[in-house]
Parts: structure tokens; C-alpha cells; sequence
């Protein structure tokens, strides 16, 4: 019988896609066809880990009940475009690369459920660019045993020196992987590796050792440093394993390990949504690479000024940095010479005369910088100008403060993002290159134009596209009154309309939390030239319209949200303008926002958000006690209390977010429900509610939290045993389409 398939596009590659509907995990119903899916949609984030190294996979082309086995060698029929590499003894294999989604989906639609990578990446594939510990407990060893002893392990090795990042096997194990600078062999790394297992296990002899045959551990875990190996390899990030429940190998934070319970918890049906919500657990893994400790040298750093009319290529370099500077008035690092490791960058935000961004690299002993005026482009597709400047001194990457007015780029400079960057393939006009950080982690290129303009892309695709996919806002929690903890900020809990408000080149988009369009409905707020100090940003606010003595009006508002023609949509803007009262910003200008504490969020904020627009910075406050009293005095609807460290939790519920409401009651009757959604699919959504008044009544919008499912399904009971009246009020009830 011939094999059905079906051909799709993936990038810019035509693809036969076979047998999609074939099970690859019986006892989970699991189809290649969502194998592939998984794989292509993790792309952008496994990418990040993977892209440039050689590969062995493991093939399980009768499911992971049949026989499985290794493949090195790209097969013979193998597309023209799939990227290899000749390594191993004498060259003779060749390995896979995979370079972008559909090498994934090509490798996926082959039955490689598992991906494994060596340690190196192109264009350097003699030296590896971490170390990796392989904790392999015997069977039926205690997991949260395995964890304790990879935290003791942890703080063994950051005594020399190294950063470490831990992830499961997706089996029954545990890698702790330490970047490294890829300046030495593999026998040399694996020598630095041994030089720390040792000791260790020497340390803790009766739970440890270093002997790789079963026979000889005699129920101790396996420190496994052989795979550090020229030709080892280990199983990548977010790869799945050919295994019962298709778990993953995934990377946590060391946190998220000690309350890990099983190391096959995160699979195929989890890893996604865990990424998409809390980013990648090794974002910026190569901006922590070091040397091995075995052959670091203590460096006395020769730092020399600019000799006068003396040739020197570095001194050359800054000799324009230097005559456009007085060192007397100005902060900035004096042109003086210092040996770097070769492979540092950083994006500095620059309030000078006009914002700009500006990107120095690392090369000659000098930053290369551009002025980069719209900042990194945020995906592929967005090009942007770079303007090529002065070379910098190697201390401009720490250099964060204010330039005096009167001095050459007057204004205040922050660090935007500071990490690794290695250039990853040369072009005649330019070359590409990847940025490591904490801060930005994506590959880029940059080419000349002329003269000094160059342009500045992205090539690869970011996991999470804040500007165009449907992010939801972070929700929070309740509480009965302020807490009295310093670690709180305090703002007043507008009462309006919750919205995500998107920037992008000069167009806003507006969404409710519920992800509706409501952009038409208040063009006041299309102003984002005048309202934003960003050319791309993701804001958290709240849409209200305020009365005369600057209290929100939620009939108001309401009545502005569900006008839907022009002339209706005019005179409202003109009757009852609205304002958004922005309180959080989750991206900016090519970085994500949600990992960095709300302090610093809010920090960014109030530099993006222009004065004396409809936008305005929900104002903190640290006194919580004291807020909650004035907005029970003015008749408010309450404040939210908010953790300083917070974290941006998108979708989610979170006790860090606190919502104190002050406690007053009105008397309404209901008037009628929205059909429900997800679990309220059989009973209501929402009910809409009015208040009783001498000429009738008055429409007050509609509720859909606070019930527990008993009152739900009493509610309901009540509902449909009631006769359908037509019109019961006069005013205009909330169209679900459009309301949050």
C-alpha cells in the first residue's frame, strides 16, 4: 500500500509530509503528525540552543514500541537545503545541521522523536562551548534525592567560577551544563570537568561516583563527565524522548528544580505553554561563558592613553572617540586600551537629542557601534537603519549615566542589554551574528547600504511575538485588606476597561482581555507618536472615563466600548474622551519586559509614556493602608497591591498581584445572561444587571466572577425557568463580541 502524504510550505520550503496520522506513542494516541506539530512550534526556542551544531538522532520509525536506532549520516535523499557538516575520525560522516523550522519538521516527519547535539557549534567545531555533568541514578532512585545532590553539585562547581544550568533528561536523570568560551579542545574541557567530578565525589563517596559500568557503581549516582568527549553527545534542550507519555528534556530554573516531583512531569502536551508563559529557563545561556578554570591567567590589565601622533592600530581606532570628548566634564571612559575576551556586546538606550538605540561589538580591542534610531527589530521582516559611529573604548559595555549638556550625545544612556555575541556567518557586505543575554537572545544582520548607513534585521523568529500573537494579561489575586509589607507598591483600581495596548511603526493596536479589537472604538488613542517614546511596546492599562472630579465612570466608558458606527464613535471622543492609565509594560523596542521585577518594569515605563497625552502612568505609591482609606473616602472601587519583584505572569493568576476592593453594595436585578464559554459552556458567561431607579431602571453592565459552581448552576436553574420578556430596559446591553 503506498504510503499517503501530503505536501506543506514551511519557511520557504516545500516539504512531503508522510503516514501523518500513523500513532508513535501507543499508550498516549500520540500521531507523528503531532510530533511534527510539537516540534514546529517549539522551532524558535530550540533553535536558540541547537542551531549551528551537529546532531545524532535517534529514529523510531515504528513507533516507541518498535526498534529504534541512532543516525549520524545524513541520508543520501536528504533536500539540498538541509545544512551538514563532515566531523568524526577522518571526516566520514556526515552530520545534520539544523538551521531553521523546517529542518525540524523534515527531521520530525522521519520519525526523530529524539534530537542529539554535540557540544560545539559551527564555524568552530573543535572546541566545545560548555561543560556538561550527567547525574545517572541507578534504578529506583529517589528523585528528590537526585535533586538535592545536583544542588550540592551546583555549588560545588560555581566555586570555580562557572554559571551553571540544569535540565531533566526526560528520562530519569539530570545535565548540569556550564557555558564555556570555545577557546579549548575537547580532551582539555573534559580534564577541567574531571579536575571538579573528582573532588566531588570524593566528598560525598557513598552517594557518588565516577565509574561508568553498572556493575561497579553499587547504587550510587554516576557523575557522567565522558560525554564531554569529542563525537559525545547529549540529548538537546526541549527534544522529546522515545518514551511512555512522550516527556521532554527540559530546562528549569534551579528554583523550579527543587519542586520538580518527577523528571518525565513536563511532555509534549505541557513544555509549550510553560515556555510561552515563562520564557526559556536557559534564555542568554552563552552570555555566561568563561574560561575553564584549569587555564585561566591572572591578567593585569595594561590600560594606556592615546599617544599623541604615534601609529597604533587600536589608539587609531578611538582617535575620533577622544577628540569629540572632554574628559573633564563628561563620565564616559577615557580612550584608553583594555584586552577584552573578543566575543562582548551591549545596546545602550540613548536620550540624546533624539532617542536612539546604539549596538557596540566587540572587535580589535574596540566597540563597533551603530546609532540604531528605531531599536532591534523585533522579527523577521522589520529592517532597520543603523548608522555606523565612532569606535567605543571596552569600557563604554559597563558605561551607564548621564552625558552633560554641552558634550558630544548629551543625555542619559542606559544599558538596554549587555551579554555575548559571536558572528555566525560572513557576507561581503556585512555578516550575520547571535546576541546572548538575559536581556535579548535572537540572530541578526547587518549589512551596508553606503557610506556609514548599514541596515539591521532579524533572521530568526522569536518563541513569543508580543507585537502580533494573543497575549493575555496577568490577572491577580484578592484580598480583604492592604498588605503591610514594604515589598508592595500600591495603585488605585480603575474601574474600566482592561487592555493590551500594542505599538508597532507607528500603528497601535488595542485589545481587551478577552483578545477583541477595540481599537476603532477609541481612536483618542491612536496617537502613538505623540503618546510613546518607543517605536514598539506591549502596555498593561486600563481604558476609563473620568467625571468632572476625576472619578472613573464605568457607564461611561461602557457606552464608548459598544458604539460601533463612525458618526457614533465621533461624538463620543468628543462627549466623553477617554483615558488608559498604563501600569505595566511587558516588551519594548526588541526585549521582553515579563522576567525583569516590576520595579525595573515600571522604571521603563515611565521613560516610554509621554506627558500631557490620553496616556498616563498608573501612579505607586509605597503606603497601602493609606491609599485604601482615600479610595474608600472617594467612593472607589479599591487598589491593587502589587510585589516589587513580581514578575509578569502572562494569563495567569497570581497572589503577587492582590486586588483590594472597598466593600459597598447595591441592589440589582438580573436581566439576562451571555451564553458561557470552556467550563460554563452548559450553564451562563455573564449576567447582565441593572439598578432600580424612580423612573425605571438603569443599566449596570454585566458580571462574571465571584460565583462558585453551586451558585452557578442555582442561577441558572432560576434563569430558565423565568418567562423571555423582549427589551426589558431602554438602554443598550453589552455585545459579548466586543466586551472584555
Amino acid at each position: 500500500m503506498a504510503k499517503k502524504s501530503q505536501w506543506t510550505l514551511v519557511g520557504k520550503h516545500k516539504l512531503e509530509l508522510s503516514n501523518l496520522e500513523k500513532v508513535l506513542f501507543p499508550d498516549d494516541g500520540i500521531t507523528k503528525a503531532e510530533i511534527i506539530e510539537y516540534y514546529l512550534k517549539i522551532a524558535p526556542t530550540l533553535l536558540q540552543h541547537i542551531k549551528g551544531r551537529a546532531l545524532t538522532l535517534i529514529r523510531f520509525p515504528d513507533g516507541i514500541t518498535g526498534e529504534n536506532f541512532y543516525q549520524k549520516n545524513r541520508p543520501e535523499w536528504a533536500p539540498a537545503w538541509l545544512e551538514f557538516v563532515k566531523l568524526g575520525k577522518e571526516e566520514k560522516k556526515d552530520y545534520i545541521i539544523a538551521t531553521e523550522p523546517a529542518s525540524l519538521v523534515w527531521l520530525a516527519n522521519l520519525a526523530s522523536l529524539e534530537l542529539h547535539q554535540l557540544h560545539s557549534r559551527k564555524p568552530d567545531f573543535e572546541h566545545p562551548d560548555y561543560m556538561v555533568f550527567d547525574l545517572d541514578p541507578p534504578e529506583g532512585y529517589d528523585f528528590s534525592k537526585l535533586v538535592t545532590l545536583a544542588a550540592d553539585l551546583r555549588n560545588f562547581i560555581e566555586s570555580f567560577g562557572y554559571s551553571c544550568f540544569v535540565k531533566t533528561t526526560g528520562g530519569k536523570g539530570i545535565h548540569i551544563c556550564c557555558p564555556l568560551e570555545p577557546r579549548w579542545d575537547f580532551h582539555t574541557v573534559f580534564e577541567a570537568a574531571q579536575a571538579i567530578a573528582l573532588p566531588f565525589t570524593e566528598r560525598f563517596p557513598k552517594e557518588t561516583t565516577l565509574h561508568i559500568k553498572k556493575d561497579a557503581r553499587k547504587g550510587r549516582v554516576l557523575i557522567d563527565i565522558f560525554r564531554i568527549r569529542s563525537g559525545q553527545s547529549i540529548v538537546s534542550p526541549y527534544s522529546l524522548r522515545g518514551r511512555n507519555g512522550a516527556p521532554v528534556s527540559m530546562p528549569l530554573t534551579w528554583d523550579e528544580l527543587a519542586h520538580l516531583k518527577s523528571p518525565t512531569e513536563f511532555n509534549i502536551n505541557n513544555v509549550l505553554e510553560k515556555v510561552v508563559q515563562n520564557g526559556d529557563a536557559w534564555e542568554g545561556i552563552g552570555a555566561f561563558a568563561v574560561d575553564i578554570h584549569t587555564h585561566r591567567k591572572t591578567r593585569v590589565v595594561k590600560e594606556k592613553k592615546l599617544p599623541p601622533n604615534r601609529k597604533h592600530k587600536t589608539p587609531e581606532q578611538l582617535e575620533s572617540y577622544e577628540k569629540k570628548r572632554d574628559f573633564k566634564k563628561t563620565p564616559e571612559p577615557e580612550a584608553r586600551i583594555i584586552e577584552g575576551s573578543g566575543t562582548s556586546f551591549v545596546v545602550h538606550r540613548h536620550h540624546a537629542s533624539h532617542l536612539h538605540y546604539d549596538l557596540r561589538l566587540e572587535q580589535d580591542g574596540v566597540l563597533k557601534s551603530w546609532a540604531v534610531p528605531r531599536g532591534l527589530p523585533p522579527h523577521p521582516g522589520v529592517k532597520r537603519l543603523a548608522v555606523q559611529t565612532e569606535d567605543h573604548p571596552m569600557k563604554y559595555l559597563t558605561f551607564d549615566g548621564e552625558i552633560p549638556k554641552g558634550q558630544y550625545g548629551a543625555g542619559e544612556m542606559w544599558i538596554y542589554a549587555l551579554g555575548k555575541y559571536q558572528i555566525t556567518k560572513d557576507k561581503k557586505d556585512g555578516f550575520y551574528f547571535r546576541l546572548s543575554s538575559r536581556e535579548v537572545n535572537g540572530e541578526y544582520r547587518i549589512y551596508k547600504i553606503k557610506a556609514k548607513e548599514w541596515l539591521l534585521e532579524r533572521v530568526d523568529t522569536p518563541q513569543v511575538n508580543y507585537l502580533q500573537d494573543l497575549i493575555e494579561p496577568m490577572l491577580s489575586g484578592s484580598a480583604d485588606k492592604p498588605p503591610v509589607s514594604n515589598n508592595f507598591l500600591h495603585e488605585v483600581k480603575w474601574d474600566g476597561i482592561r487592555a493590551l495596548i500594542a505599538v508597532e511603526d507607528g500603528q497601535i493596536r488595542i485589545r481587551t482581555r478577552n483578545q477583541n479589537d477595540v481599537t476603532k472604538q477609541f481612536p483618542e488613542l491612536t496617537v502613538t507618536d505623540k503618546a510613546f517614546r518607543a517605536t514598539c511596546g506591549l502596555f498593561d492599562g486600563e481604558i476609563v472615563c473620568l467625571d468632572k472630579s476625576g472619578k472613573a465612570d464605568f457607564k461611561k466608558v461602557i457606552h464608548r466600548l459598544m458604539s460601533t458606527g463612525e458618526t457614533t464613535i465621533q461624538k463620543g471622543m468628543r462627549s466623553n474622551p477617554v483615558h488608559c492609565y498604563v501600569f505595566d509594560c511587558l516588551y519594548m523596542d526588541g526585549r521582553s519586559l515579563i522576567n525583569e521585577p516590576l520595579e525595573k518594569r515600571r522604571e521603563w515605563l515611565k521613560d516610554a509614556i509621554k506627558a500631557d497625552t490620553p496616556y498616563r502612568i498608573s501612579e505607586a505609591v509605597e503606603n497601602g493602608t493609606a491609599l485604601f482609606e482615600a479610595a474608600r473616602e472617594f467612593a472607589l472601587e479599591g487598589i491593587i497591591s502589587k510585589d516589587k519583584t513580581s514578575k509578569y505572569y502572562p494569563g495567569k493568576r497570581s497572589d503577587q498581584w492582590l486586588k483590594v476592593k472597598v466593600r459597598s453594595t447595591r441592589e440589582c436585578v438580573i436581566l439576562g445572561y451571555n451564553p458561557g464559554k470552556g467550563d460554563r459552556s452548559v450553564t451562563f458567561g455573564g449576567l447582565h444587571i441593572a439598578e432600580r431607579s424612580d423612573t425605571g431602571f438603569v443599566y449596570r453592565g454585566k458580571v462574571g466572577t465571584g460565583f462558585d459552581d453551586a451558585t452557578i448552576k442555582e442561577i441558572f436553574k432560576q434563569l430558565k425557568a423565568l418567562k423571555e420578556i423582549k427589551k426589558p430596559i431602554p438602554d443598550k446591553v453589552m455585545d459579548e463580541k466586543i466586551t472584555n
